[in-house]
């Protein structure tokens, strides 16, 4: 979609007795490996259990029988560093002598060909969020990489499962320049980040209902029409007499 935009659909890896992920496939050569260890709280882990998909954010939260084969989604690495043709896969069944767990990279077609083969029978519970999965990338998230809310909303997008695009206003000065014109057109200030741009509606700030009630296709509200000012009170004028006239 141009420039410094990451999509980033949800997918969910399945329990180790499924066997190998990406068996005699060459995992690819990854950018950036990110570091999962105990201490960490702010990862997206996800598999499958025997109810469907599950993410938890921490390795103590992951079940022993699920952690041979998790997949990883680390939200402080900023988007320009991803490569969108990779999946991170983590085996939490023992740590290395540092503490961290081995993670590899695979690669996402291999990936998504077997999770799609592995999915369980019945279909998870549908999304209340509406077609954001299925129609793709419905949410545009204009951020910069000092913003603390916006590392938290990251992590949100993707514990949700909503696919989103990134702009880096401060990076990229065209989507800076589109952003500002669309909040004029909108009448919606554009003067901090995070902005969330839903179905072209411009949400200012990290307003999860808002959010959520944008992909369903609810329409923003209304604000309320200012009371008409009252009348003014007619001016009573008296009649004035006809003088007579003297014949």
């Amino acid at each position: 979609m141009g420039d410094g935009f990451r999509l980033l659909p949800l997918a969910f890896l399945a329990a180790a007795a499924c066997g190998e992920l990406g068996a005699g496939a060459p995992d690819a050569s990854p950018q950036n490996l990110p570091t999962v260890n105990d201490a960490r709280t702010d990862l997206v882990l996800s598999w499958y259990g025997d109810g469907g998909p599950e993410v938890a954010s921490k390795v103590a939260e992951v079940p022993q029988e699920a952690r041979r084969e998790v997949r990883v989604q680390d939200p402080s690495i900023p988007p320009e560093a991803r490569d969108p043709s990779l999946v991170f896969v983590a085996d939490l069944t023992r740590p290395k002598p540092d503490g961290s767990y081995p993670v590899r990279a695979v690669k996402r077609g291999d990936y998504e060909k077997r999770q799609s083969r592995l999915k369980p029978a019945s279909s998870p519970k549908p999304s209340s969020i509406g077609p954001a999965e299925a129609g793709g990338a419905q949410v545009v998230m204009y951020a910069t990489k000092t913003c603390p809310v916006c590392k938290n909303a990251r992590r949100w997008l993707l514990d949700q499962g909503i696919p989103y695009v990134e702009r880096d206003i401060d990076e990229d000065q065209a989507a800076a320049a589109a952003l500002a014109q669309k909040g004029r057109a909108q009448g919606v200030s554009t003067s901090g980040v995070p902005i969330f741009e839903v179905r072209g509606r411009l949400i200012p700030g990290f307003d999860q209902g808002a959010i959520r009630s944008a992909l369903a296709g609810a329409p923003p509200p209304q604000a309320a029409a200012p009371a008409p000012a009252p009348s003014p009170t007619p001016q009573r004028i008296p009649l004035q007499p006809i003088p007579q006239q003297t014949i």
